[in-house]
């Protein structure tokens, strides 16, 4: 079943080219430089996705700890 996943895998790579307008300049060039052309795409795309999510947590922290901090101050309460 890998021989088939790896042969559907470079069937679809080649055709990628041909499918997608972006991907035309490297109708002439190895199936290699392509791959790595990919993978980098991929890797930046992950990292940004990453980065967001790691900053939307972030901000969503810093108002959750600012919402309680205002409660207990209408409490009567100090930190």
């Amino acid at each position: 079943m890998l021989v088939n996943l790896i042969n559907i895998t470079y069937c679809a790579m080649k055709i990628l080219p041909y499918r997608d307008e972006v991907y035309s300049k490297y109708r002439t060039e190895s199936l290699q430089e392509f791959r790595l052309a990919l993978s980098s795409q991929i890797r930046e795309q992950v990292f940004y996705a990453l980065f967001v999510k790691n900053i939307e947590n972030h901000i969503k922290s810093k108002a959750v700890m600012n919402s309680l901090k205002q409660l207990v101050r209408q409490r009567g309460y100090h930190l």
